[in-house]
């Protein structure tokens, strides 16, 4: 009964007494996984998906390195396994897969940027700042397009909440680019 399951779950469209690409059995009933046959990962997926959007990038080829980032991107949100299973097992997984999501969203934030998608650039900035609410960069780039739409109140609003959360949560003064991101918008008053 437990291969019969096996089988269903891993290849549902399987007929009747067709043979599997993924179990294999002996006349004693012993049966196991064939590793030769036709298997994929999505953590395979995320290693191909980040090393052809580094390349693109590298190359100059913007379009093709942000679908590649999107398409990773899309793994990356659907997460890791759960905390309460394994976690000291998996936890320099877990620490790599956050570190390959941040680097994913800043490539993205860049390209967008890069090729003047201000909107694309906007919401992964936004995307970033949920994760990480001390992304200078993130920050500056919400301020930037905020300038650029014109909207002052906006560009004040986050550069505010960003050298609050540096001065007040970590103790850190506003970097040099901040201070004088923070001339550009009293200058535009």
């Amino acid at each position: 009964m437990t291969q019969h399951s096996l089988r269903r779950i891993l290849e549902p469209e399987l007929a009747t007494r067709q043979p599997s690409r993924f179990i294999r059995s002996d006349p004693n009933g012993h049966y196991w996984f064939d590793p030769s046959g036709c298997w994929w990962t999505d953590a395979e997926e995320v290693v191909l998906l980040s090393k052809s959007a580094c390349a693109a990038r590298r190359a100059g080829n913007a379009p093709a390195a942000i679908a590649s980032y999107e398409r990773l991107l899309a793994y990356y949100d659907q997460g890791f396994l759960p905390e309460e299973v394994y976690h000291d097992a998996f936890a320099p997984f877990r620490a790599a897969h956050e570190r390959g999501h941040e680097e994913a969203l800043l490539q993205l934030l860049r390209l967008h940027r890069q090729t003047g998608h201000l909107y694309e650039a906007l919401t992964c900035a936004m995307r970033i700042l949920d994760r990480d609410p001390y992304s200078e960069e993130a920050a500056t780039t919400v301020v930037e397009i905020h300038l650029q739409q014109g909207s002052l109140t906006g560009a004040v609003a986050q550069l505010e909440q960003s050298v609050g959360l540096l001065q007040e949560d970590l103790g850190v003064p506003p970097s040099p680019e901040l201070r004088a991101l923070w001339e550009r918008v009293r200058r535009a008053r």
